[in-house]
């Protein structure tokens, strides 16, 4: 078995526990509204829930446009070492260690007459 479903199980486990542990009744008042014999694990995981919404939705444009700036800052990355790896190749050595430029117009070389 995989890390992950040892790991839901063992988080399954915990809410088991939680729930019997928590299985007493509560009532809610929020201003006008009464709502009677409630579960309060039923409370608390409607809360953790609402939070982990809210959570999202509130950082759901920061991690998209940090993505965005991700993928720039890559394709960038891949445009610069391409350009390097010209640059590069135009500046290898010749076979005796003289750097030889691929545009060389000087007509007046030894081998161009």
């Amino acid at each position: 078995m995989s890390a992950g479903i040892i790991i839901l199980l063992i988080l399954a486990i915990l809410l088991v526990i939680f729930t019997l542990q928590n299985s007493f009744e509560i009532s809610i008042s929020f201003f006008f509204w009464e709502i009677p014999n409630v579960p309060l694990v039923l409370l608390i995981l409607c809360c953790v829930l609402l939070g982990y919404i809210v959570a999202t939705v509130y950082f759901y444009p920061r991690v998209w446009k940090l993505k965005r700036d991700y993928k720039q800052v890559v394709k960038s990355e891949k445009k610069l070492e391409e350009k390097l790896g010209a640059q590069e190749e135009q500046k290898k050595p010749g076979p005796e260690g003289i750097e030889l430029e691929i545009n060389d117009t000087d007509e007046s070389g030894f081998f161009k007459e």
